[in-house]
């Protein structure tokens, strides 16, 4: 059931213990909204730790309690009692930290995607805001804690990073206005744009200049697509989150109209969509059992050859835009 901002303060004041957790995969929305909500909680004096599937992204390991994420294999501080999801849209998304969701006696979400299936039973829902993280921001000021420079911090990475450095149309006002308070509180904006958008490793550097060189163009040139292998991260020396922003590069060459990455995992293949202009990639992802926004999506599939997979892809995405493969 979607909730107001008051209720889902009144819900968080009314409980303890607990877990919040945040999709497999993260992103600077997803760091930044567990650990804010979480440090959020424990200045109301409330027991919390964050959660994740997977472990922090080199990238961003500066961020101030990153070293506190933890999962089941792990283990938790405390037994949780309420659990709460965020940059959530399915508790599928989750992974093996849906268990931990599933057996809390509380549970609620705060999202701002608009493929949200109201997994919870208090859910915080904005789909229009460009992250998740503008919602965290407009909880601490409905709950009385003040944004502080360490809050600052954590939020700027969450709305920075989900709105493409505010590039992406999904950007607003309010998103201005949220990111403004972040640096009325301190934060050095420039040390934090350099580690989140310029700073780049060799291996990462190395990887992407692979994938670009292996562009396929199809359908008029509308649809631009690459294949990252495990020999290529081999090659590289790459991590697998050195794949994830690659994708960017594609939906910026004239003409393209949508940008597809499929990136090799062990179990399956791992599927990026951006678009440029009006194109919405979230109906295109779904076609493949994913979702997101409107300029930004995924999937993941599981078992089949990443090549079939990707031709596959290719031709979906031209029939999309009216054009052949």
């Amino acid at each position: 059931m979607l909730s107001t901002l008051k209720q889902t303060a009144d819900f968080l004041r009314a409980h303890d213990d607990y877990a919040v957790i945040t999709h497999f995969k993260p992103d600077g929305d997803a760091y930044g909204c567990a650990l804010g909500l979480t440090y959020i909680l424990r200045k109301m004096g409330k027991r919390a730790f964050p959660v994740c599937d997977d472990p922090v992204e080199t990238k961003y390991r500066f961020l101030p309690m990153s070293g506190e994420f933890t999962n089941a294999k792990k283990g938790f501080p405390f037994t949780p009692q309420t659990a709460v999801g965020v940059d959530v849209s399915d508790a599928d998304r989750m992974g093996d930290s849906r268990t931990v969701f599933e057996t809390c006696l509380n549970k609620a979400a705060i999202d701002h995607h608009v493929s949200n299936v109201g997994f919870a039973p208090v859910t915080l829902l904005d789909a229009e805001a460009a992250a998740a993280g503008e919602l965290i921001l407009a909880l601490s000021e409905e709950l009385g804690v003040p944004l502080d420079k360490t809050l600052a911090e954590l939020l700027y990475t969450a709305i920075s990073t989900d709105s493409g450095n505010f590039s992406f149309r999904d950007t607003r006002g309010d998103t201005m206005r949220a990111a403004a308070k972040c640096l009325d509180a301190g934060i050095d904006v420039d040390e934090l744009t350099r580690r989140l958008f310029r700073a780049r490793s060799l291996a990462r550097t190395k990887l992407l200049g692979m994938a670009l060189n292996r562009i396929e163009m199809r359908g008029n040139g509308r649809v631009a697509g690459v294949m990252i292998t495990d020999e290529m991260f081999a090659r590289a020396g790459a991590e697998r989150p050195d794949a994830h922003s690659i994708v960017n590069y594609l939906n910026e060459i004239d003409g393209v109209s949508v940008g597809i990455l499929c990136e090799q995992c062990p179990e399956g293949t791992r599927i990026s969509f951006r678009s440029a202009g009006d194109t919405d990639v979230s109906v295109l992802a779904a076609r493949f059992g994913g979702g997101g926004h409107t300029a930004a999506s995924g999937a993941y599939i599981l078992g089949a050859r990443m090549e079939d997979i990707f031709e596959d892809i290719l031709t979906k995405a031209c029939a999309y835009l009216g054009e052949k493969a």
